[in-house]
């Protein structure tokens, strides 16, 4: 079994590596490049479709992942599991080809939310107009057709959308994907900063649905672990070339989804990736204040007011990793929700501190699109 983990993840880094600099040759002939401006970190102009090579890499290894389970009888899923990696594979494509568009001629804000909530309804799949969960199969829960966080649990109760009413499971679901998908966007300023925290979220989750037994789902994280590891020899600083938003959406979209199938694993993520999470919402609410949309870029992010600081890229991309790993090994460590409600609660009250002292230190200035 571990050898069959080990391929997918071998699948998924060694592709996405052979590829990314055909495709950053690619990008030089055609002149498709990041350029500079105020509010990017980057001073020369760089190739940025590398995120073609992440979806390739990533796609392959998930079709590895498909066939690897045979003949291994504790990782063979049913029918409806199947189904759903089916879900993820569309709606990633879905993604891909918008946001690569997006990444070459810039298509609105609106638009781009249109098609993220649209991706998200693709992975709910069915249960939009079923609202059912079938029966367990051989003691084994099946669950629905579709990828859909129908409940999570907290120290007090366990939060069940389904039996409540289902609309509020997918609009759950729908608010989940489209967050997270948008919070590793954001945080794709720095050289390795969105893939290297993907790839540790990635390994979590993949450790977290080992421990669950979920031997088949294991393989998702991995296939995407193995797309951002095989990408960050390129993208290291200095950056010999960008994912862009064709590779930062696809993988905060599978990010979300690998968080939520086979039942949701809300508090590792929320541990693993608290820092993006918590900076995404800050910079919502900082711009709301300020009378500035939601959508507005600056660089008021909290790894561009570290840059501000006098910290180096490397040294802020390194905070970034140290924090992911440390509070995902206390996701995975921790023995019951109390505790990782304290870790939890611990992470945003420091955030919350940081980000005050940031923001009185160094008022941010704002450069629409």
């Amino acid at each position: 079994m571990i050898l069959r983990f080990a391929l997918v993840l071998a699948l998924g880094t060694s592709i996405t590596f052979m590829l990314t600099p055909l495709i950053r040759a690619w990008c030089i002939r055609k002149g498709w490049y990041d350029l500079p401006e105020a509010r990017r970190v980057h001073q020369i102009p760089t190739p940025r479709l590398g995120g073609a090579a992440m979806f390739a890499g990533f796609m392959v290894a998930l079709a590895a992942a498909v066939v690897v389970p045979w003949g291994v009888p504790q990782m063979q899923r049913f029918p409806i599991e199947s189904f759903r990696l089916g879900l993820l594979a569309a709606g990633a494509t879905l993604m891909w080809v918008v946001m690569t568009i997006d990444d070459l001629k810039k298509l609105s804000a609106r638009f781009r939310l249109m098609i993220q909530i649209l991706a998200a309804l693709i992975a709910v799949g069915p249960y939009l107009w079923e609202w059912t969960l079938h029966p367990a199969v051989n003691g084994v829960d099946v669950g629905a057709r579709g990828i859909i966080a129908t409940a999570f649990n907290t120290p007090f109760m366990q939060v069940n959308f389904h039996k409540i009413w289902p609309p509020l499971a997918i609009g759950f679901t729908i608010f989940w994907i489209v967050g997270m998908t948008n919070a590793l966007n954001w945080i794709d300023g720095l050289d390795g900063l969105a893939a290297g925290v993907t790839l540790i979220a990635a390994i979590v989750l993949a450790i977290h649905t080992y421990s669950l037994g979920q031997y088949s789902l294991v393989l998702v994280p991995l296939a995407l672990a193995g797309a951002c590891l095989g990408f960050l020899p390129h993208n290291f600083h200095p950056a010999k070339i960008f994912m862009g938003d064709g590779g930062a959406m696809v993988i905060g979209y599978t990010l979300a989804i690998c968080s939520i199938i086979g039942g949701a694993k809300l508090a590792t993520a929320l541990l693993v990736l608290g820092v993006p999470l918590l900076d995404g919402v800050w910079m919502i609410i900082w711009r709301r204040v300020r009378g500035a949309g939601a959508s507005v870029s600056d660089r008021g992010h909290l790894h561009h007011r570290l840059l501000d600081l006098g910290l180096s890229q490397r040294q802020v991309v390194a905070f970034y990793y140290t924090v992911s790993i440390l509070f995902g090994s206390l996701g995975l460590l921790l023995p019951d929700s109390w505790w990782k409600l304290g870790a939890l609660s611990i992470l945003t009250g420091l955030m919350i501190g940081l980000l005050f002292y940031l923001a009185r230190k160094q008022p941010q200035t704002q450069n629409s699109h």
